[in-house]
């Protein structure tokens, strides 16, 4: 397994300071969130990029993964085109695109979500970067195993991957075992959350808490894991609150070894 932490938590950091966080919790590399605001913009990617992987490298880490803003689902757009041309140049192996909304008729919206798509899986030819496509909960075309096949069936797995989420799943989808089953021909990279259920006014709400403290059902996870014989890249996500960097530190080592311990 390659684990990798996603930074969108960790806005305030310079790359120097993301290499340093991530070489301490002990990852191999970086999940990095290449949006507005961030060290890494699409407005600079095209000098910053390659600069963030060099200190990447001379920290010994990886870049295994770009996030790019969730609402970037335009192929021909110019942030995409921006960003996989600078992912061209330092070897990034995916990049993950934003989410295809569901508006009623669903066949409608599917449609113009494979469309799409198509257009992504072509850029993802021409460039060599996988774009990869995560499963979240709500009204998201590809919010669970069962939608997300129907978006990437007859896509080459080789240009368009399938990025699980255990905590999204949880929530919106069936059984972990039967979803991955489900995707495996896709199956590219895994992002861990865990999620809480709470009650208040409005009704019932789900926060993420760190690994291990939620709903997610882990030694079924894990047993999946092993029925598709993944061995890829798990990204930690830890969108959860902390009260300062050193806890968020203390929490993602914590879920790192949880999860060495649990996929191996």
């Amino acid at each position: 397994m390659q684990y990798i932490y996603f930074t969108k938590s960790l806005k305030d950091l310079d790359v120097n300071g993301l290499a340093a966080f991530c070489k301490d919790v002990g990852v191999d590399g970086v999940d990095l969130t290449v949006r507005k605001g961030y060290p890494v913009s699409p407005d600079n990617a095209a000098a910053a990029l390659p600069e963030a992987v060099k200190v990447f490298k001379d920290a010994g880490l990886v870049l295994g993964l770009v996030s790019i803003d969730t609402d970037v689902t335009d192929p021909d757009g110019k942030t995409a085109k921006v960003v996989f041309d600078a992912c061209v140049k330092v070897g990034a192996p995916a990049v993950k695109i934003g989410y295809f909304a569901y508006k009623p008729p669903f066949d409608d919206a599917l449609k113009d979500a494979r469309t799409r798509l198509e257009g992504f899986a072509k850029l993802a030819e021409r460039s060599k970067v996988r774009v990869c496509y995560h499963t979240h909960s709500g009204m998201m075309i590809g919010n669970n195993a069962a939608c997300l096949r129907m978006l990437l069936t007859d896509f080459d797995p080789h240009h368009v991957g399938a990025y699980v989420d255990t905590g999204h799943t949880a929530v919106n989808g069936g059984p972990i075992r039967m979803e991955l089953d489900i995707i495996r021909p896709w199956l590219s990279m895994l992002a861990i959350k865990d999620m809480l259920w709470s009650k208040d006014l409005r009704g019932w709400k789900y926060d993420v808490v760190p690994a291990g403290d939620g709903i997610v059902r882990w030694n079924d996870v894990a047993q999946g894991v092993k029925e598709r014989k993944f061995n890829g890249t798990v990204s930690l996500h830890a969108e959860y609150e902390t009260k300062d960097l050193d806890e968020r530190k203390a929490l993602a080592k914590r879920e790192l070894e949880f999860l060495k311990k649990l996929l191996g």
